[in-house]
């Protein structure tokens, strides 16, 4: 277990590739390549056989563990790039034959993409299904007609959404075709904290899955609602005493049914919570001393 720990903590000098069709980023062994340019075209080894990644950043630290096993191999010229644009269209025109067979066979596939390694000894296709296929008779069927060996290769919902893009109920691509390049789990408990509608059709995304966002904004969230008063608690507010209805917690402001009637909006900077050990964003009077009305407590 120590030995574990230690290669945790060991870090080497690394360079992130981003490859295409699927978008995956993958870190390499940057040893011989450490003057590498962000948007750079590499030739690298993959599982697939010899292929072209686009470098997303300056080569830097990162743990070991990070590290694929495949190595980099040299720089990519003209030809090269010619050559990958052509294997790109003869890939997506043979993935046509593909789906063709994958329709006589009826099976439960859909194909998403496809493509060929520079040294073309096979055609990689991806395809997203709901559960196990068995293709066997497919692939038997495509040994006996296709010049070429068909890899296919079942991805996730999430990841079948990285490939092929989407747009997100926000009206901008989806976050995982657009920037996002590693999954982390999603719970409701994450919406909840948000005190986000539970609506399932308002959580998930095009994948059908938890929406990313309610993981990596989950933080900012929690830090702000520490600074806030709850649902249901008592404040002060310039026009008098009422109760928390409502939180906006991204613009900082607290709706109040005040004890008197009626409804107010307020920023919480301008609300003196009862009873409250909450974080200092209180101010009163636009006295910006607030070290004696600040006490910290949990949310």
């Amino acid at each position: 277990m120590a030995e574990n720990a230690i290669a945790q903590i060991e870090t080497k000098l690394a360079v992130p590739l981003t490859f295409q069709p699927t978008n995956q980023v993958l870190h390499y062994d940057a040893t011989g390549f450490e003057n590498l340019r962000w948007g750079e075209p590499v030739i690298a080894e993959t599982r697939f056989g010899p292929q072209i990644g686009w470098v997303r950043r300056t080569p830097f630290q990162v743990p070991k563990t990070e590290i694929v096993t495949y190595r980099l191999i040299r720089r990519a010229d003209a030809e090269d790039i010619r050559r990958y644009y052509q294997l790109r269209d003869k890939a997506r025109r043979d993935m046509e034959f593909v789906r063709q067979k994958v329709r006589e066979h009826d099976l439960p596939m859909r194909l998403l993409e496809a493509e060929y390694p520079l040294d073309e000894n096979q055609l990689v296709v991806y395809f997203a299904a709901e559960g196990r296929v068995d293709f066997r008779a497919l692939v038997a069927d495509l040994k006996r007609c296709f010049p070429k060996r068909v890899m296919l290769f079942q991805i996730g919902a999430r990841d079948a959404i990285r490939t092929i893009g989407a747009i997100g109920p926000c009206g901008r691509p989806s976050c995982c075709s657009l920037f996002l390049r590693r999954f982390e789990s999603v719970t409701m408990k994450m919406a909840k904290e948000q005190l986000l509608d539970l609506n399932p059709s308002r959580l998930l995304g095009a994948c059908g899955k938890l929406k990313c966002c309610l993981r990596y904004e989950h933080e900012l969230y929690c830090e702000a609602l520490r600074c806030m008063p709850k649902i249901g608690q008592w404040v002060q507010t310039p026009k008098g005493r009422g109760q928390v209805t409502d939180l906006n917690v991204l613009l900082m402001k607290v709706t109040v049914a005040l004890e008197d009637g009626g409804y107010s909006v307020w920023h919480v900077s301008e609300l003196i919570v009862e009873n409250s050990c909450s974080c200092n964003l209180i101010q009163q009077n636009g006295n910006d001393d607030q070290s004696s009305n600040s006490e910290e407590t949990g949310k």
